[in-house]
């Protein structure tokens, strides 16, 4: 019996009638002049039998103009993923400001595959992929592309030495079988609920090209199972530099543009991406998609040459650089600046449960500061002596609220006293907390000492890439000085950080907590479901059988049980049953300290960019500014 999934067959039946009512296609000036010169097949004959129609945001736009965006470094892969290479089996539906509460976990449609049917247990998921479809150099795109992936990528121990956890159910990896050139069948061993809104998420990986395929016809040739020559100890290392989209202009991909400058290459300081001729997508009247002919990308690794650059105009759209989440200061620069640098503002959700959150390390492996950190009166000791409302006043220029970690207002998941508990500032309440827990005897220095006679100090890791974050801390060791709380700032580079931290060697750290509207997809802030729980991380690593694990807490190993019921739900009101009961158990053992969630942030957009959405969900999983169809983005005549 096969299960109907009502969003996912609507849409797919109003796609496949906009189709066939499009008899003509029509395509970029650049693309006829290449047809013409017979370097290229008309474009009838480059687009699949059934092409995805895009519905433009507000109108059908015009062909022409390069799209110029930047990236913070050769490693920031997510900003590639996020816009010009977000093309998945499924996709996030484009998010609008009155969407219902209930539907603020996206949702998705179809994409590169054109159909799903799932069985009833959610065990089973048959795709159905377009036929004529091509890869960006004119060859079939077919199910043994995706065979090829999973047989000899996925399946290969050396390309794939750890299977996803969403791959996995009841110890049992994922299968697929193809049934005929366009039919694949994926397989699991148990109920797998949460599928689509997996596959719906950005590659932020510079090894994955499009989840679930890779062009068989040219990474072959760099596989040991198809050419002898091909193996040695470094054709592993090979094959993922041929079949990384970023830096190898050569490889094949289904997106929009396709790379003719990659990472790395040319002077080094920019991607540049030119139209893909074969792209699968058409306007409402028929119009080849994208809309712009070419993108560019520039690397900069100075954010105030970002800042400096992003106001004077060089920039066509922009917001994970610029905000409040980054540099609240730089509103007033930009504001200043709007009528010379051409753009205007747009509105930013922050997908953020909070945007600073102290996790003390409750695995620690110093027993006195594991057993201190992993008393939640200790945590919530803590917790009520920072000063929020002075934290985010002369940090944050007043744009946050005072919460905990936990889902944001616009989500179902919300819990207002989750929120508030231990925000209200009190140094003569912490103290009679800490007192309370035996910690009554002071160094001469006013500083507490441990069990161990040991003054209660330690340190705390930052990374760099926030400077909110080191201002924040230097606020936060003044207040639990007067605690008898003596913390010690380290700032390093995010690399060293999370060295640090997946070793286990840290005391406390700082980061943000994402799943402020999809903790379904993300809940390592909610409960250790991987190293990167740097309130835990040895249970984190337990929860993926990474290396050394450390069995957890019952709270915590509760929790995973309820995860792995939510994950394998189909039923979406009874994953967020589940979903709720993870999340009041989180709320109970109070695994972190929050500072504050931010209310709105803000970016900046070309005033001459059409089909660009004022408001913004942004979110990693739900891939923004991916999820607005950036291929339908274009230029207005001025």
């Amino acid at each position: 019996m096969a299960l109907t999934v009502p969003k996912l067959t609507l849409v797919a039946l109003l796609l496949s009638s906009a189709a066939a009512l499009a008899q003509d296609y029509h395509e970029a000036p650049v693309l006829s002049d290449q047809v013409a010169s017979g370097a290229l097949p008309p474009v009838e004959e480059r687009l699949p039998a059934n092409p995805m129609v895009v519905e433009p945001f507000e109108a059908v736009g015009q062909y022409g103009g390069t799209w110029r965006m930047v990236m913070s470094s050769p490693s920031d892969i997510g900003t590639l993923a996020r816009t010009i290479g977000y093309e998945n089996f499924v996709r996030s539906v484009t998010w609008q400001p009155d969407i219902e509460q209930a539907d603020i976990v996206p949702d998705v449609i179809m994409n590169v595959a054109e159909d799903v049917e799932i069985n009833e247990d959610g065990s089973e998921y048959t795709f159905h992929l377009r036929e004529g479809h091509k890869w960006s150099d004119g060859e079939p795109f077919t199910a043994d592309d995706v065979m090829f992936w999973y047989e000899n990528v996925y399946s290969n121990t050396a390309l794939f030495p750890s299977k996803p956890t969403w791959t996995v159910r009841n110890d049992k990896p994922l299968v697929v079988e193809k049934i005929d050139d366009t039919t694949v069948k994926f397989v699991f061993g148990g109920p797998n609920g949460l599928l689509l809104q997996y596959m719906a998420t950005p590659a932020n990986d510079a090894e994955q090209n499009q989840p679930f395929a890779y062009p068989k016809h040219y990474l072959e040739q760099f596989h040991p199972d198809f050419n002898a020559s091909a193996g040695g100890t470094d054709w592993v290392q090979n094959f993922h530099a041929k079949a990384d989209m970023w830096r190898n202009p050569e490889m094949p991909r289904l997106h929009p543009w396709i790379i003719t400058q990659g990472i790395g290459q040319g002077s080094g300081s920019q991607v540049i991406a030119e139209r893909n001729p074969y792209y699968f997508k058409v306007d409402t009247e028929g119009n080849q998609l994208p809309y712009f002919d070419r993108v560019t990308v520039d690397i900069i690794t100075d954010a105030q040459v970002t800042t400096l650059k992003a106001a004077n105009g060089d920039f066509d759209m922009l917001d994970s650089y610029v905000g409040f989440v980054a540099t609240p200061e730089n509103r007033g620069t930009f504001f200043d600046n709007q009528e010379a640098g051409g753009y205007e503002f747009y509105e930013v959700l922050p997908n953020r449960a909070n945007l600073m959150i102290v996790s003390l390390n409750m695995t620690h492996k110093d027993p006195v500061l594991r057993d201190l950190f992993g008393n939640k009166v200790f945590r919530q000791a803590l917790s009520t002596a920072i000063n929020r409302e002075e934290v985010i006043e002369l940090v944050w220029l007043g744009q946050g609220l005072p919460y905990q970690t936990v889902e944001r207002p616009e989500s179902p998941l919300f819990d207002e006293e989750m929120a508030t508990q231990f925000t209200d500032f009190d140094i003569a309440k912490a103290n009679e907390m800490l007192d309370g827990l035996g910690l009554t005897e002071k160094d001469g220095n006013g500083i507490r000492l441990m069990s161990d006679g040991r003054p209660l100090q330690f340190t705390i890791d930052i990374s760099v890439i926030r400077q909110p974050w080191i201002d924040s801390a230097e606020l936060i060791k003044g207040y639990w000085r007067q605690i008898g709380v003596d913390l010690l700032v380290n700032t390093s580079d995010t690399t060293a950080l999370n060295q640090r931290v997946e070793s286990n060697d840290h005391d406390a750290a700082v980061w943000s907590a994402s799943g402020g509207a999809d903790s379904i997809f993300d809940p390592k802030y909610y409960f250790p479901s991987s190293w990167a729980a740097f309130y835990a991380t040895t249970w984190g690593q337990w929860f993926t059988n990474d290396t050394n694990p450390e069995e957890p807490s019952e709270a915590a190993k509760q929790q995973m049980d309820l995860y792995q019921q939510v994950f394998a739900e189909v039923d979406a009101s009874e994953r967020l049953r589940l979903m709720q009961e993870v999340l009041r158990i989180s709320k109970d053992e109070f695994y972190t300290i929050g500072v504050m969630q931010p209310t709105s942030d803000y970016g900046i957009v070309n005033k001459r960019m059409g089909n660009f959405p004022s408001v913004l969900l942004a979110s990693s999983e739900y891939a923004h500014p991916g999820a607005a169809n950036p291929e339908q983005f274009y230029y207005e005549a001025e």
